[in-house]
């Protein structure tokens, strides 16, 4: 995978790490949604003023699943810009 990336333009990796972040961002949002008042605010400490190792440490401790949820994710985003772009095409017919 690390040699793929290495091989993208700069272009390709800008749109990579920018889809990268929208989908994690539906991730925490969406996880961030389901916690109670004081999950929230736990979160939103570690997320604004957290170093790196605390967030890590939040999503292996709070969002085990991470990984699943981002794939899923990834999929929906997928399938929003499949059906945007056939409509594009549609719509120059």
């Amino acid at each position: 995978m690390d040699n793929f990336l290495q091989n993208l333009t700069p272009v390709q990796k800008k749109l990579n790490s920018r889809i990268y972040t929208l989908v994690a961002g539906r991730v925490f949002k969406s996880v961030y949604l389901n916690f109670d008042e004081q999950g929230k605010k736990y979160m939103e400490g570690i997320f604004l003023f957290g170093g790196d190792e605390e967030k890590e440490k939040f999503v292996k401790d709070y969002i085990p699943n991470f990984e699943k949820l981002f794939e899923v994710e990834a999929i929906k985003i997928e399938e929003e810009l499949k059906s945007e772009i056939e409509k594009g095409v549609e719509e120059k017919k």
